[in-house]
């Protein structure tokens, strides 16, 4: 019936939304580098689409975390593949170091300061490279004439957590101890390349 007809728009818009940001995701890699020998953990939404583009994209061990076993098996069955290892948080994505970490945006579905703590804890794992996108604060001005949980689009009515930009550079470069090397904005949300500080010595 029409409710049958409203899911399948649903997880057609889903599925599109997902094969996106892969190439989002995908768009701000070196593939000589990320690509080449490399262990990648991708924080899962449940698709698998974005660990099977990588998977398949060079010489990379993948695992895939998803924030429930429920979603984990279901990107296992959609995207089987053999360097793939689909498994769930327990508590956190990773106790594991990783070279290069990935995001579908998930961090954002969680309260802000538990998502805050979700990049920190990342950030500790991450060897070189971390990639995300998260959603931006919109203008005070659109703000007034739209509710902010209110158009979120893709992810179905969520109240996503936002961020302002100052406050994620912050986050990411003084609490993460990363630095953005590359960053665009879209949709009202930022994707954003965070790379490993390398330590200058002092000069004497």
């Amino acid at each position: 019936g029409q409710a049958g007809k409203k899911e399948q728009e649903a997880a057609a818009i889903f599925r599109d939304n997902s094969l996106a940001l892969a190439d989002r995701m995908i768009s701000l890699l070196d593939p000589l580098r990320d690509l080449h020998e490399t262990r990648v953990l991708v924080l899962e939404n449940g698709t698998g689409y974005l660990a099977r583009k990588l998977a398949e994209s060079g010489e990379v061990d993948v695992v895939s975390a998803a924030p429930t076993e429920q979603m984990a098996e279901m990107a296992n069955r959609l995207n089987p593949y053999p360097n793939i290892i689909y498994r769930s948080f327990n508590p956190y994505p990773t106790t594991e170091n990783f070279d290069l970490i990935v995001g579908t945006g998930i961090i954002a579905c969680y309260p802000k300061d538990t998502a805050q703590l979700l990049l920190q804890s990342l950030a500790a794992f991450c060897r070189r490279k971390l990639i995300t996108e998260l959603p931006l604060y919109r203008p005070w001005l659109r703000r007034i004439f739209h509710r902010e949980n209110v158009s979120v689009g893709s992810e179905g009515g969520l109240d996503l957590s936002r961020f302002k930009r100052a406050e994620l550079f912050d986050l990411i470069e003084n609490s993460c101890g990363l630095l953005i090397s590359e960053h665009r904005t879209q949709g009202g949300k930022m994707i954003f390349k965070a790379i490993r500080k390398v330590h200058q010595q002092t000069l004497n």
